[in-house]
């Protein structure tokens, strides 16, 4: 199992994918550079936290993208069915205007610091 999510810490790996395996061994990738194809995928939200985040409090991770396996492709531009978070701004993974969290998907792939969801691949 692996934990991906956008790095948003200070320091040299600022804006870039965080992968976390089942070890805690964690690896940077920066999104211009690669694309992350993910398999068999739900998207985790803490929505408590979340929820704070959405009323003013400092962001915290609070949500990311569990998956069963990932590989490691050349950059590719997606732009249709966008899956996007920020609880800032909705305290919940959104695709098309519709509320997503713990919703599984069988693939999910990176196109810069998006994520989209692909129904063939």
């Amino acid at each position: 199992m692996f934990k991906v999510r956008f790095h948003l810490a200070q320091g040299e790996n600022y804006m870039k994918w965080q992968i976390k395996n089942h070890l805690g061994e964690v690896t940077y990738y920066d999104p211009e550079k690669v694309t992350l194809a993910m398999y068999k995928c739900k998207l985790v939200n803490q929505k408590g936290t979340a929820q704070k985040i959405y009323d003013g409090a400092n962001k915290t991770v609070c949500a990311w993208i569990e998956c069963g396996a990932i590989r490691i492709l050349n950059p590719s531009e997606i732009t249709e069915n966008k899956v996007s978070y920020n609880p800032r701004v909705q305290p919940n993974w959104m695709m098309n205007n519709q509320i997503v969290d713990n919703i599984r998907f069988n693939y999910l792939r990176t196109s810069g610091r998006g994520v989209y969801f692909c129904p063939v691949h």
